[in-house]
């Protein structure tokens, strides 16, 4: 482990940061001009409904490879589809394990049935109808 910085540049500022680091340019050239900037959707189920929420990410993620969003979670940890695309049948779930309910695990919708059968979980040891 080592100590790290963390530096965010607005889109429209990264072509100023090309001369000093040439291997950027391509990436910065990749990145669409209409492409969200560090906040990501998630759903999150809980006993008493769904929560919506919003992951702060520290970079331009449209512009990840895949392994760099599966190193962020960015995928589903069941099927392992990339959860960054527009598919609205496979939605980011937040769905803990039972035995690691602080640390958070993105699923797609169709493998946690939208989040339905996590609320009902949560909810059977409080007595909340679901």
């Amino acid at each position: 482990m080592r100590e790290v910085e963390e530096v965010r540049i607005l889109r429209k500022g990264l072509t100023h940061v090309v001369p000093w680091m040439p291997s950027l340019e391509q990436t910065v050239a990749d990145i669409p001009e209409d492409a969200p900037h560090w906040d990501f959707t998630v759903f999150q189920p809980r006993a008493d409904g769904m929560v919506i929420a919003r992951l702060a990410l520290s970079a331009e993620w449209p512009s990840w490879s895949k392994k760099q969003a599966r190193a962020a979670r960015l995928v589903c940890a069941e099927c392992d589809y990339d959860l960054r695309g527009k598919d609205e049948t496979r939605m980011p779930f937040d769905v803990r394990l039972p035995e690691r309910p602080n640390k958070r695990r993105l699923v797609c919708g169709q493998c946690c049935n939208d989040g339905t059968d996590e609320m009902e979980r949560l909810a059977a040891p409080a007595g909340n109808p679901s």
